[in-house]
């Protein structure tokens, strides 16, 4: 398990999992779609790029896959 870093955000990571826990196993987590829910879900000061690598952890631990699906203008 790897240092999580100063700024993490203990309602993101309930947020996504919970998300996560939510998903379908067959179908793969869209990374644009989970940090839309987590924006809309809440305030944070974890940046998108943060989210989406909390996303990645937490979706590898569970056994799902993820659709890199980010926009091309990095928002």
């Amino acid at each position: 398990m790897r240092e999580l870093p100063r700024n993490i955000d203990a309602d993101v990571v309930l947020a996504i999992g919970l998300l996560l826990d939510d998903h379908a196993k067959t179908t793969s987590v869209s990374l644009s779609a989970a940090v839309a829910a987590i924006r809309k879900s809440g305030q944070t000061t974890l940046n998108d790029d943060e989210i989406e690598l909390l996303v990645v952890e937490m979706a590898g631990a569970r056994g799902l896959a993820v659709k890199l699906d980010r926009d091309s203008t990095g928002t």
